[in-house]
């Protein structure tokens, strides 16, 4: 069972994180790019040095997508230390795949009264975990503006 893989404007990005995660009659998953969020130095482990090392965060210049799912199945969220279920290894090409057939959807029993319903496998490989979820169709896809977030209270 393939994934193929997902195209969006996070391609290219080296690290990839999810901010938030919102499940209701729609699911709505905010994906960001880690930058650096500290200066270049020097770590020591045990006798070697490794010099340009720095933290990675989310920052002012940090690009944000909206990732809007109108039906939405499942979804779970497995650390990179687990395996996928049935697979030797975590190493999907890319930062987001899907497949019209999978394991995951495989232990559900979508039947013929489902027509309306075409379930779709989509993984996220984030730099904390892997998100999947099962749903109708691509999600809607926006670049979040970024501005100074003021409180109302």
């Amino acid at each position: 069972m393939a994934f193929e893989k997902f195209e969006g404007p996070w391609n290219e990005v080296e690290w990839l994180g999810c901010r938030d995660l919102f499940c209701g009659e729609r699911l709505i998953l905010d994906l960001f790019e880690y930058l650096q969020s500290g200066p270049d130095e020097d770590i020591r482990i045990g006798s070697e040095t490794i010099s340009g090392a720095h933290t990675i965060g989310l920052i002012v210049g940090s690009r944000i997508w909206r990732l809007t799912f109108e039906r939405p199945f499942a979804v779970r969220a497995c650390d990179h230390n687990l395996k996928l279920k049935r697979q030797t290894t975590n190493n999907f090409p890319g930062r987001s795949y899907f497949s019209e057939r999978s394991e995951w959807i495989d232990e559900f029993i979508f039947d013929q009264r489902l027509a309306f319903f075409a379930p779709t496998h989509y993984i996220f490989n984030l730099i904390d975990n892997f998100i999947e979820i099962i749903g109708d169709s691509s999600p809607t896809v926006e670049e979040i503006t970024k501005g100074v977030r003021v409180d109302e209270s």
